[in-house]
C-alpha cells in the first residue's frame, strides 16, 4: 500500500517541465470540466469589461513621462536602450517592447502603450488562475471582477510606463511560486526566478513584489510541510539567488556604460538621508493613500479595509501573503530611506483586491448561515460580484483624474507645426513640453531636428510658449543653439489652451 501510493504521488507531481505542463493542464481541465456555464459566461464577460475599460484609454494625450520614454528611448536604437540609464524613468524592457511596437505599426499613442494594455489584459486572467488554485472559484470570480474595474490598475493599462509588468510578472511569479510549494519541482523555481528578473528589467521598484514573492513562498513552505522543509527552503534559497543573476545580467549593459553606484544611487535623484527620510516618510505616505483612493468613494475605502481584515483573519493562506507584502516593503523603505511614488506601489492593489474578495466571499458565507440557507456559493459569488462592477467600475471610468498631468495642446501644437513648417526651421521648447510635442512631431513624421532650434540659419523660428510653466517668449528663446533675430519682432500666431506659439510675421 505504501509503495502503490508513493507512485502515485510520483504521477501526481512529475519532476521538470513534465510536471509543471501536468498542472497547467490540470487547471484547465478543472475551468473547462468542473466550472459551470453561467460562470464562465461571467468572467469573459468580466474580461471583456476590463478590456474594454483600458482600450477607451489608449489615445488620451500622454503624459511626460510617456512621451520621454519614445523620444529619448523607443524611438532609437535596442543598443542604446539597453544599456542607457541617463534618466531613471528608463524602464528598460518596457522600452524595448514600445520600441518593437512602434517599429510594426508606426508611432502612435496607442501603438507606445500596447505593451502595457497586453501586460494588464493578462493580468486579470493569471489573477483569476491564481485565486482560483490557492483558493477557490468563487473567489477567483470576485478578485477578476476588481481587477477589471480598479482605476489605478485600468490606468497604468493604458499608459506607456513598465508598472503593468510588474504586476504581470508579480502574478505569473506568484503562480510559478505555488506550483513549487505544491511540488517541490524545480522548473517553478527557475520560473519565478525568471519571472522576478523580468519584472526587475521592467522598473526596479519590482524588488517589493520580488521579496513578497519569496517571503510567500517560504511562508507557505512552513505552513505546508515539516519534515521536508529545510530540503524545500534550501531550493527556494536557490532559486533567489538565481533570480538575482538574471538580474544582474539584465542590468549588465547599463553596468558597462554607468556604473554600479550609477544604477544603485542615480545622480538625478535627491540624497536620501534619515532626517529627510523621517521628515517625509508621512507625507509620502499620506500622498499614496491619496492616490488610491482618488477614484473611490472614502466609505468604499473604508469598506475594503474590513474586508480585508476579515480575508486576513479567516483565510491563514492569504494572512501570509499579506505579511509577505508587509514584510518585503517596509524593511527595504528602511534601508533605501526612501518612499517611491504612488504608481510604484500599485502592486499591492493586486494583494488588496484579492483580500477584498476572500473578505466579501466568507461574509456572504456568514449571511447565507444567518439568514438565506438556499443561497448558494455561485449564486453568491455571481450576485456579489456584479455588486462589486457596479459599485466599484465607476472607478474604472474615472480614472486618475489631475493625478498625472498630460499635455492634449501638445498634439494640436504639433499638428500645427507639421502644417506650417518647412525644412529648416527652428522650433524653441521648454521641458516639461518639449518631449510631448516631439513625440506627436514623431506621430506626424516631422523630422525632430526641428527641436531647440537645430534647423538652417535662414529658415523661420517659432517659439512654445507655456505661461502657466512661468515660461515667457524671452526665457524660451535661450533654447535656441544660435540667436534667433530679435526678440521685438515675435508675435503670437496660434495658441490652444494653455500654449501659446510665437513666430516672426
Amino acid at each position: 500500500m505504501a509503495e502503490r501510493s508513493k507512485h502515485h504521488r510520483k504521477r501526481e507531481h512529475r519532476p521538470g517541465w513534465a510536471g509543471l505542463r501536468d498542472d497547467w493542464a490540470s487547471a484547465w481541465s478543472r475551468f473547462t470540466g468542473r466550472t459551470s456555464t453561467n460562470h464562465k459566461r461571467f468572467a469573459l464577460a468580466v474580461f471583456a469589461l476590463g478590456a474594454l475599460l483600458r482600450v477607451l484609454r489608449m489615445d488620451g494625450p500622454v503624459t511626460f513621462d510617456e512621451a520621454l520614454t519614445y523620444t529619448q528611448y523607443a524611438g532609437r536604437g535596442f543598443g542604446f536602450l539597453f544599456s542607457d540609464y541617463t534618466y531613471p524613468g528608463n524602464h528598460i524592457l518596457y522600452s524595448a517592447l514600445a520600441r518593437l511596437s512602434v517599429l510594426v505599426f508606426g508611432v502612435h499613442p496607442w501603438s507606445l502603450r500596447l505593451p502595457a494594455l497586453l501586460a494588464g489584459l493578462l493580468v486579470m486572467p493569471l489573477g483569476y488562475a491564481f485565486a482560483r488554485q490557492v483558493f477557490n472559484r468563487h473567489i477567483a470570480v470576485l478578485f477578476l471582477c476588481l481587477l477589471a474595474v480598479s482605476g489605478p490598475l485600468v490606468e497604468y493599462s493604458a499608459k506607456a510606463r513598465g508598472f503593468s509588468l510588474v504586476w504581470l510578472f508579480t502574478m505569473a511569479a506568484l503562480l510559478a511560486g505555488r506550483h513549487f510549494v505544491k511540488t517541490e519541482n524545480m522548473s517553478g523555481a527557475v520560473l519565478m526566478a525568471l519571472f522576478c528578473a523580468l519584472g526587475m528589467w521592467a522598473t526596479p521598484y519590482m524588488a517589493f513584489p520580488v521579496l513578497m514573492v519569496f517571503l510567500w513562498s517560504a511562508g507557505m513552505l512552513f505552513h505546508s510541510y515539516e519534515s521536508t522543509v529545510r530540503r524545500r527552503s534550501v531550493k527556494l534559497a536557490g532559486a533567489f539567488f538565481l533570480a538575482l543573476a538574471f538580474t544582474a545580467a539584465c542590468y549588465a549593459p547599463v553596468v558597462a556604460v554607468h556604473s554600479m553606484d550609477h544604477l544603485v544611487n542615480h545622480p538625478t535623484l535627491e540624497e536620501n538621508t534619515w532626517q529627510h527620510f523621517v521628515n517625509t516618510q508621512q507625507d509620502r505616505a499620506f500622498d499614496l493613500w491619496a492616490y488610491f483612493t482618488a477614484t473611490a468613494h472614502p466609505v468604499l475605502a473604508f469598506a475594503g479595509i474590513v474586508a480585508v481584515t476579515y480575508a486576513a483573519i479567516v483565510s491563514a493562506k492569504y494572512r501570509i501573503l499579506l505579511l509577505a507584502m508587509a514584510f518585503g516593503a517596509v524593511p527595504l523603505v528602511m534601508v533605501l530611506q526612501f518612499v517611491a511614488f504612488p504608481a510604484a506601489w500599485t502592486y499591492t492593489l493586486l494583494v488588496f483586491h484579492l483580500g477584498t474578495a476572500i473578505g466579501c466571499f466568507y461574509l456572504l458565507k456568514l449571511v447565507r448561515d444567518k439568514l438565506a440557507p438556499g443561497f448558494t456559493k455561485s449564486q453568491r459569488s455571481l450576485a456579489a460580484g456584479l455588486a462589486l462592477l457596479l459599485v466599484f467600475g465607476w472607478t474604472g471610468l474615472r480614472g486618475e483624474q489631475d493625478v498625472v498631468e498630460r499635455f492634449p495642446e501638445a498634439r494640436q501644437a504639433a499638428a500645427w507645426i507639421a502644417a506650417n513648417t518647412r525644412p529648416g526651421d527652428r522650433l524653441a521648447v521648454s521641458s516639461p513640453w518639449d518631449a510631448p510635442i516631439g513625440f506627436y512631431l514623431a506621430c506626424d513624421k516631422v523630422n525632430g531636428r526641428i527641436l531647440n532650434g537645430e534647423g538652417a540659419p535662414s529658415g523661420h523660428s517659432f517659439l512654445v510658449v507655456v505661461p502657466g510653466h512661468g515660461q515667457t517668449p524671452a526665457g524660451v528663446a535661450k533654447n535656441f543653439r544660435a540667436a534667433p533675430v530679435g526678440m521685438d519682432r515675435f508675435k503670437q500666431v496660434a495658441g490652444w489652451g494653455r500654449l501659446e506659439i510665437f513666430g516672426v510675421e
